[in-house]
């Protein structure tokens, strides 16, 4: 009967301490869930942490490489002026001869792969604006006015070649050029070539891929090749041929001034 009792109280003992191993988590499981659980908060954070730093450096890295750009520039040409906020885009190629002197006013935008060849005066207003591809070359003197837009692939030359003889070659005349003049507010379509002598007065438009071989009048409308006026931006309608004399008179009123 001991014997028994013993045994039963074995089997119970056992019974009690398999319970006890069922209900208690096993060391592995505690320690796995509550490092992976810190694990995995720790590894969320710096997840978080790289991402913002990335956003940040993504947000302000073309500032800085735009500053970096015009402080190049600067050391570079020294006799060339760049205003306050300028953005200057990659690609730009400033070529200027000894005396040669270049201006641009505070918040222009050159965009990308830009040509500027300068052997006498250039000088751009504040807040202008070119496309990317551009050219200006100035062998006497390119003046542009305030808040103009020059689209891209735009050229602007106030020199030409002479091509008089037909006995030596074309390059080898010589050139000709005369100051381009153009006035405030002054909007070229993409494509468009002003050539030497011009005058464009203040908020004119001239269209997409036009040639400019005469003087467009101050608020008006020029297209085509070589360019002509078709509207004055102030007339809700107005006939070809009145545009054509105000803008003859106008360019002989400014030629004797």
């Amino acid at each position: 009967m001991t014997q028994r009792t013993e045994t039963v109280n074995r089997d119970d003992a056992a019974t009690t301490r398999d319970h006890e191993l069922e209900a208690a988590p096993t060391s592995g499981t505690s320690a796995g869930g509550t490092n992976g659980t810190n694990a995995g908060g720790t590894s969320a954070g710096g997840t978080d942490s790289k991402n913002s730093g990335r956003r940040i450096a993504a947000r302000f890295a073309p500032a800085i490489a735009r500053r970096l750009r015009m402080v190049a520039m600067r050391a570079r040409f020294r006799r060339a002026h760049f205003g306050a906020r300028c953005d200057i885009r990659r690609g730009l190629h400033l070529s200027m001869a000894h005396g040669a002197r270049v201006w641009f006013g505070r918040e222009c935008v050159l965009d990308r792969d830009m040509t500027i060849e300068c052997f006498g005066r250039l000088r751009v207003g504040n807040g202008v604006i070119f496309g990317h591809h551009c050219t200006l070359a100035a062998r006497e003197s390119v003046e542009i006015g305030d808040d103009c837009l020059i689209a891209e692939m735009v050229s602007i030359r106030d020199h030409d070649h002479c091509f008089d003889r037909l006995d030596i070659p074309t390059s080898a005349q010589g050139m000709l050029s005369s100051p381009v003049v153009i006035g405030r507010n002054v909007w070229l379509g993409a494509k468009v070539t002003i050539t030497r002598g011009i005058c464009i007065g203040d908020n004119a438009i001239v269209g997409a891929n036009s040639v400019v071989t005469r003087d467009v009048p101050a608020n008006a409308i020029a297209v085509g090749s070589p360019a002509r006026v078709i509207k004055m931006r102030d007339d809700k309608s107005v006939d070809d041929k009145s545009v054509d004399e105000k803008a003859s008179g106008e360019s002989k009123s400014g030629a004797k001034s």
